[in-house]
């Protein structure tokens, strides 16, 4: 399945990078409802999933905001909606979400859903005289819990995150900029503009709409896409060095320890590293290793059958064999 995004030229100029604090609040509620894995948060989440299902029995507007995320690949855009500026305050966005019309989130949460019934808790929330109003209150409730505890340093995170990107752009273009974005995510430039092909999709070509397309960072290792109006267009991506916001995260898969005696520290990190597909700079960022360290470790691992290099656009993206798998199922149940 692959989603096909066509980009005209006058997009490309005039996308660009932006903070959104209310992006992180989605992003960690999806990693700690198990929607999606994030291999550098995973103390984090180990940490926090049991306060989250505390909030959940005693917040009924928190539970049924977890439980339109995340279903069949689509999240309601309402509830993160893409900032005006290259920054925002979690105020501001949250002010967004309140202007949401009730009518506009019913229709987007029942897309979640595809024809299905909603679920009883979301239909007594759209029921009740303020429905938007009940899931701002959830998100306030995430935020002040899980968010801004933390923000300072997700922020400094996200900042050098754009720096880097800015950078390449300068000196790549988009192509050199998209070929890292994340590892399902290709580009492909044509005459009167590119295409973005994104694997692991709904199988769809889609023409963006005028206004090029707003690029977010995410600590979580989120991945999704706003395509549909009255939003702006906007791509959520995993940042680059999310992983020192915890620094027990390279050491915190339960097999590492079983793996070093037998790989060696570094391989077993990069090994432990693979929960999906990743490049060799995102293993450096992420583990703070070399560029030449990580790819001699790559050498050896592949060459041991673990792990196999598949070139996606100009990057090469890694990912644990069955073999691999196996070896790290092996060490994590001793």
């Amino acid at each position: 399945m692959t989603l096909h995004i066509e980009v005209g030229a006058d997009d490309l100029g005039a996308s660009r990078f932006a903070i959104s604090p209310i992006t992180q609040v989605v992003a960690a509620l999806l990693v700690l409802s198990g929607r999606i894995s994030s291999w550098a948060a995973r103390p984090w989440a180990d940490r926090n999933r049991g306060r989250l299902h505390a909030m959940c029995e005693a917040e009924p507007d928190l539970a049924a905001l977890i439980s339109i995320l995340g279903a069949r690949g689509y999240n309601p855009d309402f509830i993160a909606p893409p900032p005006q500026g290259s920054t925002s305050t979690f105020p501001q966005d949250l002010a967004a979400v309140r202007e949401t019309p009730a009518v506009r989130a019913r229709q987007e949460v029942a897309r979640v859903f595809e024809g299905r019934a909603l679920p009883d808790k979301v239909v007594r929330i759209f029921d009740s005289p303020d429905p938007v109003g009940r899931f701002t209150h959830a998100l306030s409730l995430a935020w002040e819990e899980f968010v801004a505890p933390d923000w300072d340093r997700m922020r400094t995170i996200l900042q050098r995150d754009i720096a880097h990107r800015a950078d390449q752009l300068i000196t790549e273009g988009w192509d050199g900029v998209l070929s890292e974005l994340a590892p399902t995510i290709r580009w492909h430039p044509q005459a009167s503009g590119a295409v973005i092909e994104v694997s692991g999709m709904l199988h769809e070509r889609r023409v963006l709409r005028k206004g090029g397309i707003l690029y977010l960072p995410n600590v979580f290792d989120g991945l999704w896409f706003c395509w549909d109006e009255p939003w702006h267009n906007a791509v959520v991506y995993p940042a680059d060095g999310a992983a020192a916001l915890w620094p027990t995260a390279a050491s915190h898969h339960p097999a590492t320890a079983h793996l070093i005696p037998l790989i060696g520290r570094s391989r077993a990190l990069i090994l432990t590293n693979m929960d999906g597909p990743i490049t060799t700079t995102q293993l450096t960022r992420a583990l703070r290793m070399s560029l030449g360290a990580v790819g001699d470790h790559l050498s050896v691992l592949r060459k041991s059958g673990l792990v196999e290099g598949t070139r996606t656009g100009r990057a090469v993206v890694y990912r644990r064999t069955r073999l691999g798998d196996a070896l790290l199922a092996g060490s994590a149940a001793d």
